[in-house]
């Protein structure tokens, strides 16, 4: 039983991005760039689905341009995404998938609880 958990532990933590590169992102997306929150929504709008969202975010850090990121002019303009550092691949996918973990809208949904038995009115 112990192995099996170890197993599942090491595997889950194969898709999260370093620790490392998730204080890079953030170290600029909670001062200086756009709320990280605020890009996933906009590749989420613009992909709608979350592999194609993943995808795309990955090629923008591989290679950062104004023509691969999903802002918009006026964002591109002020915070110049050619500024921003390239990731190796398989970084730049943990980083993605870890945003996408994150700031998944449906994990976000509360669903009220359903009352009780007991409490409902007669």
């Amino acid at each position: 039983m112990v192995k099996i958990i170890l197993i599942l532990g090491l595997l889950g933590g194969l898709g999260m991005a370093s620790d490392a590169t998730i204080r890079q992102c953030t170290a600029c997306h909670n001062d200086k760039a756009p709320p990280l929150s605020l890009v996933y929504r906009r590749y989420l709008l613009l992909y709608s689905a979350k592999k194609r969202v993943v995808e795309r975010m990955r090629a923008f850090l591989i290679h950062p341009s104004k023509k691969r990121s999903a802002m918009p002019e006026g964002m591109k303009n002020r915070f110049n995404p050619q500024k921003h550092p390239a990731f190796p691949s398989e970084e730049a996918k943990k980083a993605a998938l870890w945003l996408a973990e994150k700031e998944d809208p449906i994990r976000r949904i509360v669903m009220p609880e359903s009352p009780k038995a007991s409490e409902t009115p007669a």
